[in-house]
């Protein structure tokens, strides 16, 4: 018989504070704290990938990765993921064949309740922490004009101190460069303009210069949802099934940031 494996921790964790796809602020690289329901002790986590959910029942999804005991010094992590529920109206229309009529019905939401929900979590001493890089755009991205091309060097600006191996890393306001990898203009019937971006390069505290390969996309339809206030963005999807949406960012006004990760 095999040995169970020592490093294998399986706790179960409840939110500290209420953890939702629907929060507009809810930003990948952000912390999050939960606690251990048996013993009472704090842990945080940081979200790694949040996907929002969509309309015809597409499902919002979350992970958060790093998660561990606070104030501890040992190396045990661990990691979930999880999907929003799944639209049950949606669901039923679909299977009556009536989907066109109701394309505009999103789909749920993953939302942590404090208490109400409680999640089984396995941490172990194999994984590496992963380190957050949140980058915005320091120039317009645009596609309208096909002002961009394959590997053009995209300007971003780091917005956090990187800490790698308790000393500081990367400096925040430093400047980052995304490579170009893709780029498709966008079309008719939902076929959204799209930059992809695999490598970015950046300077180190000790004047190194790094690439670091972690892909995003930057997708039209996506950055919908920071234009405008929350209750009026639905007039920003208006048109969407009839031609996909450019590419448009404009530093400081639209308030995007991305997020790489050093592992």
């Amino acid at each position: 018989m095999l040995p169970i494996k020592a490093q294998d921790r399986m706790i179960t964790i409840t939110p500290i504070k209420k953890i939702s796809t629907s929060n507009k602020n809810l930003l990948e690289g952000d912390i999050v704290t939960f606690q251990d329901i048996n013993s009472k002790k704090t842990l945080e986590g940081i979200i790694k990938t949040i996907t929002p959910n969509g309309f015809m029942g597409k499902q919002a999804s979350l992970l958060i990765s790093n998660i561990h005991y606070t104030n501890s010094n040992d190396n045990y992590f661990g990691q979930i993921y999880l999907n929003g529920s799944e639209h049950e109206t949606y669901q039923d229309l679909a299977d009556g064949g009536l989907v066109p009529a109701f394309e505009f019905i999103r789909g749920g939401e993953v939302t942590l309740t404090p208490e109400k929900t409680k999640l089984t979590v396995f941490l172990n001493n194999s994984q590496k922490p992963d380190i957050p890089i949140k980058i915005s755009p320091a120039q317009k991205i645009s596609t309208a004009h096909d002002e961009i091309e394959l590997n053009d060097k995209l300007k971003f600006i780091v917005e956090n101190d990187v800490y790698k191996n308790n000393k500081l890393y990367i400096k925040k306001g430093s400047i980052i460069y995304g490579i170009t990898d893709y780029i498709t203009e966008n079309g008719w019937g939902c076929d959204n303009a799209e930059i992809d971006i695999k490598s970015f390069i950046v300077k180190t505290t000790d004047n190194k210069i790094i690439t670091i390969n972690y892909p995003i996309k930057i997708n039209g339809f996506e950055i919908l949802k920071y234009k405008g206030k929350r209750f009026l963005q639905f007039f920003n999807y208006i048109g969407v099934g009839f031609r996909g949406k450019e590419v448009d960012i404009i530093p400081k006004q639209d308030k995007i940031t991305y997020t790489l990760w050093l592992n």
